[in-house]
């Protein structure tokens, strides 16, 4: 192989790792301060999760992935470093699943073998995801103020991201 169709296949590969699972490029957007839509989702471990129980006490991570997307497994022990550093601050992530009903013994597998120590919900009808992320791009972040605003919105995974999130919920907290 010569070099030029080398440095051809290289940048291709590049823009695939650093492009979200939705197909879209990565986008930081700083949050509007709209109020969050409240939802209800069932838990991994079978419980109803609501957001707004979280309003006033808490600021929320929500965090859109699926097995299936390799920057979501990148992200996800960034995530847990970030929720186990925090959590006794009023840090909550809720990790939303995009996968079907078909895949939920795999969910359950990625969660055990990640450490997910958080709130795991199941949108398996992605009702939620599609409110929260029309676009449907993986992983997809939406952090959430103790007010209920939202202050920060992230689609995709690029290595550094994870830096820019923590600032992001270090100021949230200290609000």
């Amino acid at each position: 192989m010569n070099a030029r169709k080398a440095h051809v296949i290289g940048a291709a590969i590049a823009g695939l790792l650093l492009s979200s699972c939705g197909g879209e490029m990565p986008s930081a957007k700083a949050g509007g301060g709209a109020t969050a839509p409240d939802f209800t989702l069932p838990s991994l471990d079978g419980k109803q999760v609501r957001l707004s129980d979280y309003k006033g006490n808490s600021v929320v991570l929500i965090d859109f992935w699926s097995t299936t997307c390799d920057p979501c497994m990148i992200e996800m022990p960034h995530l847990v470093d970030l929720y186990k550093k925090h959590k006794d601050r009023g840090f909550v992530v809720l990790a939303v699943s995009a996968d079907g009903p078909e895949s939920r013994a795999q969910v359950s597998s990625v969660v055990r073998s990640k450490d997910m120590v958080f709130p795991v919900l199941l949108d398996e009808e992605t009702v939620v995801t599609a409110r929260y992320n029309p676009k449907r791009e993986l992983p997809f972040t939406v952090l959430i103020s103790k007010d209920g605003s939202i202050v920060h919105k992230r689609g995709g995974y690029t290595a550094g991201d994870e830096k820019t999130l923590a600032a992001e919920v270090e100021k949230a907290l200290a609000d």
